[in-house]
């Protein structure tokens, strides 16, 4: 009995979050071909919009070639310009679905995901960066860390916006992340996130009720 309690005790003790690490994985057509465009809008397991960002293309903001309120993170072109970032563009770009948090002067406008349970990993296909776009990490309701347009390792913001990056953040936990953005739209795409495994004895002790739980049927039979 003691066991089970310690057990117990474990999984309700909080989770703490450590010092967040990005690694751009690919940046621009490299990028484009790391993902899954059939699943650019598809959420991880366990998350879903507390505070929903639109999915373009939308009805109100039907553009997207050339970008006018929203640049996909798929578009080759340079937003206000009729220069190309250099990369072959994926066939039917224009239709690939992605996120888009629409900026706020004053940051007051953002969109929450939020799972059911803490996550460890999160990576996204980030759009046309810019310095205003940020994302938060939040755990139990406390913000843990925070990662801006201009902080990937390796990537240059330019203006105007342009190309896209695929990133993966790891080092800390959390259950909601939250995008936001006070300059260029924030646009986004192929959200990915893991769970934070379940410590050993927890994860002991749920094999080992799961195997009394098949012997009692057993016998019951």
């Amino acid at each position: 009995m003691k066991r089970l309690l310690l057990a117990i005790g474990l999984m309700a003790t909080p989770l703490s979050a450590e010092a967040l690490t990005v690694k751009t994985v690919a940046q621009n057509g490299a990028a484009w071909q790391k993902v899954n465009v059939s699943q650019s809008v598809a959420l991880p397991n366990g998350g879903n919009w507390t505070s929903a960002p639109l999915q373009m293309p939308n009805a109100w903001f039907p553009q997207i070639d050339p970008c006018v309120s929203f640049c996909s993170p798929f578009d080759p072109g340079i937003y206000g310009t009729s220069q190309t970032i250099g990369a072959t563009p994926l066939p039917g770009w224009q239709t690939i679905p992605f996120w888009a948090t629409w900026q706020t002067p004053d940051r007051s406008n953002t969109n929450v995901l939020s799972f059911a349970k803490a996550q460890n990993i999160f990576s996204l296909l980030w759009g046309s960066l810019d310095t205003g776009n940020l994302i938060e990490f939040l755990l139990n309701g406390q913000v843990v860390g925070t990662l801006a347009g201009d902080q990937l390792p390796g990537v240059a913001i330019q203006n105007p916006g342009r190309g896209a990056a695929l990133i993966k953040v790891s080092g800390l936990n959390f259950d909601q992340v939250r995008f936001s953005s006070t300059s260029g739209g924030f646009e986004f795409s192929n959200v990915g996130a893991s769970p934070v495994p379940l410590p050993l004895p927890v994860a002991g002790l749920a094999g080992a009720l799961g195997l009394l739980g098949l012997l009692r049927r057993r016998r019951r039979a």
